[in-house]
């Protein structure tokens, strides 16, 4: 049963202070989605994985032009991936865009900022506590 709490919360919440409204998070897929079709098509850069692997899987990058058949790459890699994670039994529960210079400062307008695509499960941030704990050895 779906509660009514659940579908309040299936939107799209933007960085603070992200005046173009880019960066931000949702646990809905369809959500992110429709953020993913209304992105720019000047952006400097968008990356994102390709893989499921927790720790350094590849990626894509689309540069300059994020045009809409690179939108559509994105989706099907996105929808592509829920489905390997759900295979898993480890489905994604929140959708990420967000800016390597980040919201802090002077910011960059669309077309000079790099973006990143990321996704977060629960295995993922197993894994990410493990290695910052520091029982997966040395960061170094």
């Amino acid at each position: 049963m779906i509660k009514l709490k659940d579908l309040l919360n299936e939107r799209f919440e933007f960085e603070k202070d992200d005046q173009y409204q880019i960066q931000g998070k949702t646990n809905s897929m369809q959500e992110f989605v429709k953020h993913i079709k209304n992105l720019p098509e000047e952006l400097g850069s968008i990356k994102m994985p390709t893989e499921t692997i927790s720790f350094n899987p590849d990626q894509i990058e689309f540069k300059k032009k994020f045009t809409s058949s690179d939108k559509a790459k994105v989706l099907k890699i996105l929808r592509d991936l829920s489905i390997e994670f759900k295979k898993k039994k480890d489905p994604i529960y929140e959708y990420e865009i967000s800016s390597y210079y980040g919201t802090i400062g002077k910011q960059r307008t669309p077309a000079e900022d790099n973006f990143y695509i990321s996704f977060r499960t629960k295995k993922h941030d197993d894994f990410g506590e493990f290695m910052r704990s520091g029982r997966g050895g040395s960061l170094d």
